[in-house]
């Protein structure tokens, strides 16, 4: 039996003109069943990590703290994994073990599937790790895909998260991540939303610990007749904590994107930095763009720095390429592509990149 979701997403921290429409966001779904990550195809769990399913209310520091879709969300997110009987995906990176290949899990989503997958990652002290997360489904598919990721990084411990959405144009996808960084811990977060129809991102990362550090790259397209929601949040109590992430995108046809980003300095952490950036690129007169980067501070001894920059193609750079030869179609994609090269950069898994290179492909076609 279908379990409904109905509920507002991506709550912004601080408020501002309702006419805007850009406080939040209404997500409305239903889900039937909840995956488990051994059951999923490319499934590489290397020995020394530790792998359970567990249900919600045995991993009580899980609730904890929230995702950036919100508490809300979280709330009935839970609701649901509880009349599902659903399991956590629990990964244990052990103290001290540094794991040099990446855990990679690939969803393939089929027409008319309505389900999630709940994963709760514990990076030990001093550990290193790789988690890699992607989704696809064909064009002709249509259905929801969830995916909530929460992490717990303890003392210095290093963990990266990697996002891959190459859904097919109808689907429907959220996908709330979730850290608290302790002592001298480094997060970091890799996304890119490239496919579906309609998206809902929320990131939220919490610096707790003393020169914990969060780092994130992200990178969208948004196509013909899709919309892409995003929420990033950092909040910093840690002293000497750092954030510093970037956002990059492009916006066709008659695409819509909403972007809220905000670093949130509370008070007691001294000598805190955090940096956020968006870079957006409009092809079409007729895509919406909406982008809010805010810094909120209640400390005064903190270093902040945010910008968004929005434009069209640079026509010198389209212009300088074709003076070398390459044709103005050709030298518009190259542009694009980089945006999502800038990203890939940052996964070490070259099957990955090359299906990524693939959907790009793909997708600038409509260019």
């Amino acid at each position: 039996m279908a379990e409904k979701i109905n509920v507002n997403v991506n709550q912004f921290p601080s408020l501002t003109w309702n006419h805007l429409n850009i406080n939040r966001s209404h997500f409305e779904g239903s889900l039937v069943r909840a995956r488990i990550s051994s059951e999923e195809k490319q499934f590489i769990l290397p020995d020394e990590i530790q792998y359970e399913q567990k249900l919600l209310k045995d991993i009580p520091e899980a609730e904890s703290f929230y995702t950036g879709l919100g508490k809300d969300f979280d709330k009935e997110l839970n609701a649901v994994s509880e009349k599902l009987n659903a399991s956590v995906n629990t990964f244990t990176v052990p103290a001290g073990v540094k794991i040099q290949k990446s855990v990679k899990t690939l969803y393939e989503a089929v027409d008319g599937d309505e389900s999630f997958s709940d994963v709760y990652i514990i990076a030990g002290e001093n550990s290193e790790s790789t988690f890699i997360f992607d989704y696809t489904s064909s064009d002709s598919c249509q259905g929801l895909f969830g995916l909530r990721i929460k992490v717990m990084a303890l003392d210095s411990a290093k963990v990266h998260i990697v996002t891959v959405n190459r859904l097919g144009k109808n689907y429907v996808c959220f996908n709330g991540c979730a850290s608290l960084g302790l002592d001298n811990s480094s997060v970091e977060f890799t996304q890119l939303e490239l496919g579906g129809k309609d998206n809902y991102n929320g990131l939220q990362n919490i610096l707790s610990g003393y020169q914990s550090k969060y780092e994130g790259q992200h990178a969208y397209i948004v196509s013909k007749d899709s919309k892409l929601d995003l929420n990033q949040i950092v909040v910093q109590t840690g002293r000497n904590s750092e954030s510093k992430y970037t956002v990059d995108g492009v916006l066709m046809q008659n695409g819509k994107k909403t972007w809220r980003g905000t670093i949130d300095f509370k008070h007691g952490c001294i000598d805190a930095k955090g940096d956020e950036q968006e870079d957006v690129l409009l092809l079409n007169p007729e895509v919406v763009n909406k982008s809010l980067p805010v810094i909120l501070c209640d400390e005064e001894a903190v270093e902040g720095r945010h910008g968004c920059s929005i434009g069209k193609v640079d026509m010198e750079n389209l212009f300088y390429m074709q003076s070398r030869g390459v044709d103005f179609q050709t030298a518009k994609e190259l542009m694009l592509k980089a945006k999502v090269r800038k990203v890939l950069h940052h996964i070490d898994d070259k099957e990955l990149s090359d299906n990524v290179e693939a959907f790009t492909d793909k997708l600038l076609q409509e260019v």
